[in-house]
């Protein structure tokens, strides 16, 4: 059970995210201030450093918090039926939806954790994920044995924030769902026919 004191300072969390989040959107990542987002939230300058350290950091928190939400959702893509090449492309398609829902975010999330020289370090939330599903398809024998898969894992998050690069660059004109699917298919079926 959670503490008044605990639940007081996720609320205030869940404030200065939100807060900053619209801010983002409003005026643009440059442009806003940590002060701007602590006043707008109602709670002090250090209130907000406390929380994140940085406006980088609630940034990557909005990353974070799109895999907790595909995570939450695990229920439409975690089916028996499925292959473990049908659930990833059913996760790219999640984050997609919100990449869609709130471009001007992605943007700048794209150009603050892949184009920057102070990248973003990522937590590797969603190759952990990826890594579960692999694992669990060699469980059930969908899978040779030999695949590492952490390495496989890996191998997915870089098709996934490659093809959201792409897409980005392109201001959303780019077929990033088919090339995902393409790109994921390849990697699952191999390119040598003589295997």
């Amino acid at each position: 059970m959670t503490t008044r004191r605990e639940r007081k300072k996720r609320e205030t969390r869940s404030k200065i995210f939100h807060t900053a989040m619209k801010l983002f959107q409003e005026r643009g990542f440059d442009t806003t201030t940590i002060d701007m987002i602590a006043e707008m939230a109602d709670v002090a300058r250090g209130t907000v450093f406390l929380h994140f350290p940085s406006k980088e950091a609630i940034l990557a928190h909005w990353g974070h918090d799109r895999i907790e939400d595909i995570g939450e959702r695990r229920d439409e893509w975690d089916l028996e039926d499925l292959s473990c090449e049908q659930k990833i492309m059913i996760i790219f398609r999640m984050s997609l939806e919100k990449n869609r829902e709130y471009f001007d975010l992605a943007k700048v999330w794209v150009k603050y954790t892949l184009l920057s020289q102070h990248a973003i370090v990522h937590d590797h939330t969603l190759r952990s994920l990826f890594a579960d599903i692999l694992e669990a398809g060699q469980d059930h024998g969908q899978l040779h044995a030999s695949i590492d898969p952490i390495i496989a894992g890996s191998m997915l998050e870089n098709i996934y924030l490659h093809a959201v690069y792409d897409w980005v660059l392109a201001e959303g004109n780019w077929p990033v769902e088919e090339i995902l699917q393409t790109k994921i298919h390849y990697l699952f079926n191999g390119l040598n026919h003589n295997r």
